[in-house]
């Protein structure tokens, strides 16, 4: 049996364009990227499925779940860092709503996989905690639509149906790559 490989998580990568720009097809290219690295000490992405849950008569009682819809968040939580570009873009958007809660976030994994979509920066806390301890920093970036998925082989994301696939990822759809293979 060979040796297990584990990926830490500081390799995967998020950053938000400090533009404020809000198109991937026309801002993305003037975009001034800001990764979100410093005073950040965990990242939890989740995808919130939407499922549809349904007992079907070949089922005999049991449930068929399909999920029919996702909605992407990374919440982020750390230390808040002044003088940080991404922290302050952050912090500067803590009274405002609306469109102006938008920009455009870019999630590169360990593999180099990237994602890219519009998204709404919440639930933001530009400090807090005791009078005698580091400010706190948190706030959630959640995908607005549908991301763009680009693969590290730089392809267009799709597979062949007909096909399959064999990688060492064996198991994963698409034959999609991750470090250490």
């Amino acid at each position: 049996m060979g040796k297990t490989h584990f990926d830490l998580n500081f390799k995967n990568k998020l950053e938000i364009d400090i533009n404020g720009g809000t198109d991937l097809d026309s801002d993305k290219k003037g975009a001034t990227w800001a990764p979100l690295l410093k005073g950040i000490n965990s990242i939890t992405p989740a995808a919130a499925d939407t499922t549809d849950a349904t007992p079907y008569w070949d089922g005999e009682g049991f449930t068929d779940t399909e999920v029919t819809g996702k909605n992407i968040t990374f919440a982020l939580s750390g230390h808040r860092v002044a003088g940080d570009p991404a922290q302050d873009y952050v912090a500067s958007r803590f009274l405002d709503i609306g469109d102006k809660l938008r920009t455009l976030a870019r999630w590169t994994d360990p593999a180099g996989n990237i994602v890219e979509s519009v998204a709404t920066l919440t639930s933001i806390v530009p400090f807090g905690g005791a009078a005698n301890v580091k400010q706190t920093f948190s706030f959630t970036l959640a995908l607005n639509g549908k991301p763009s998925y680009t693969p590290a082989d730089g392809g267009d994301g799709s597979t062949t149906p007909s096909e399959p696939q064999q990688t060492q990822a064996q198991g994963v759809p698409g034959g999609a790559k991750f470090s250490g293979e």
